[in-house]
Order: C-alpha cells, then structure tokens, then sequence
C-alpha cells in the first residue's frame, strides 16, 4: 500500500486495478472554481474531484482562519458517498505543486484512512508522461456508513499554540513564502508578518525544479535544519492550514513522524486584535 508518495509511473501501472479510488483536487485559489473547470475539461481516467472549500473546509467564523476543517458528519458523508473503506487505496492529485491535494491527504490519516497517497509532480507530470486522461466523469459504484473521527491529538488550536509556544519542546514550522513570513507583503490576511518563535520552512523547498519531490536525503536535510535536536514537539502551518500538510506530508516521506498541523494558522492567528506578532510593523 502507498501511504506517502507515488510516482506517475506506478499509479500508471496499477490504474486500473480493483479497490483503488483517484481525486482530482485542482483548486485555484484566486479564481475559485477553475480546478473543477479544469476537471471538466480532462482529467486522470477515472477521477474524481474534490474541492477544496466546499468539501474539505466548513464555514467561516470569526477566528477559525480561511479553511476550517470540514464538519466531521458532512466529510463522512463525503468519504461514504464514494465508497471509502479502510482498505481502499486513494491516490490524491493536483497541479498547484501538490498544495491543495496534501489537504485532503492529511484530512484522510486524520480519521484514520492509512492507504493514501499523493501524486508525485501531480497532473502536470502525468500529462508529460502522456498517461491516460479524458473528460469523462465517472459514475459513484457503492456507498459505504462508517462513522469517522478527527483524531484530534494531531491537531492544534490557537489557543492550543499559545500553551504551547513556552515549551522548549515545541517547534513551529511556517510553510509560507519568504516574503509573507517576515511580513514585508500580505495579499490575503488582515496582518502581515509570524507568530513569535516560529520558523519559515517554505513548502516549495519541498520540490524539484519539476515539481516533484526532492529525494529522501534531501527532504531530510532540509527539515533537521530547522528543527533542532530538543525540538520534540513539531507544529505546522501557513497562511490557511493547507500548505502547512505538504510540509508534513514531505516530513513523513522521508521518516519524521508525528508532527502536527495548526489548522486556524496565520488567517487565524492574525484575527485576534491582540494577537503577538512577529515581522516587519505594519
């Protein structure tokens, strides 16, 4: 079973083998609707598509940030109405540097569903392979009632992160861009700038030039810079809690476990009037 990565090659070679179940999850997040556009379009034969804000995000709230976790009864219905059981094999793609489709990666190990893996260099890589793609949209065989639970030890809340920041334990790892870390711009968030103590790791140091994933060795090499050797207790997040999983996902790729995922993260952060930061003034 593949519980990480898998290589366009592999996910060739098995695509039409039985228990196996393929999303597409191109999202744009400044044009909204253009992944399920682009899904229309063509896609990896026998797709499926998942958006990110409706199906793996709730409503907004005051402080919840951009992309709340999706309310546990409506994400079962999701997995249910799809078939989804622990012996499924799913395999999860975008086009976006795999941002958006390692959301749905992380959400999956979250209510335990294992057997899921990412799509290494995602739709693009595939389509210089000239893989199989069409624009069929595939008909729903079987609906499964399970009843999922966030687990939610390998979850923090803001007011989890302030507890937290004290310990000489804990290390807060920010997968944003350069540029939005240390606040000199901010196109998205009321404020600009970090949470106090944290550390840009940004997710895109993650990739090839193609946009696969760097080998084990490297993925390693980068990460144990900034995590110190004390540093027990690993925190990530971003601007909305979606890059924060391709972080943690590239970290269990290559064998550093257990970390977990601020999922309010800077666009909650930031929404509190006396929140502590970090950064250029405004």
């Amino acid at each position: 079973m593949y519980k990480t990565l898998i290589s366009t090659k592999n996910l060739r070679e098995i695509l039409y083998e039985e228990n196996i179940i393929i999303f597409d999850c191109r999202f744009d997040l400044a044009k909204k609707n253009m992944g399920y556009t682009d899904y229309l379009n063509s896609h990896i034969d026998g797709a499926f598509y998942i958006n990110l804000e409706s199906d793996l995000s709730s409503k907004l709230s005051l402080h919840s940030g951009r992309h709340p976790l999706k309310d546990i009864t409506e994400f079962s219905n999701i997995l249910n109405s799809f078939g989804i059981n622990k012996n499924t094999q799913i395999f999860v793609y975008d086009e976006e540097n795999s941002s958006m489709c390692a959301r749905f990666w992380w959400m999956l190990k979250l209510v335990g569903l294992e057997n899921c893996a990412v799509l290494d260099g995602g739709y693009n890589e595939w389509l210089r392979m000239k893989y199989p793609i069409n624009n069929y949209i595939p008909k729903k065989l079987k609906k499964e009632n399970i009843n999922y639970s966030y687990n939610h030890k390998k979850i923090v809340t803001t007011k989890d992160l302030k507890e937290l920041l004290v310990e000489p334990s804990v290390c807060l790892l920010d997968a944003r861009d350069p540029d939005r870390f240390s606040g000199k711009i901010e196109p998205i968030d009321k404020k600009a700038g970090h949470v106090p103590g944290a550390i840009n790791v940004p997710f895109k140091k993650n990739l090839n030039e193609d946009g696969t994933f760097k080998n084990i060795e490297e993925l390693r090499s980068n990460f144990k810079k900034a995590i110190k050797q004390n540093k027990t207790q690993i925190i990530n997040m971003c601007g909305s809690g979606v890059t924060a999983c391709h972080n943690l996902l590239a970290m269990e790729h290559c064998g550093i476990k257990n970390s977990k995922i601020y999922v309010g993260s800077w666009s909650a952060w930031s929404s509190y009037e006396d929140a502590t930061i970090s950064g250029e003034k405004l």
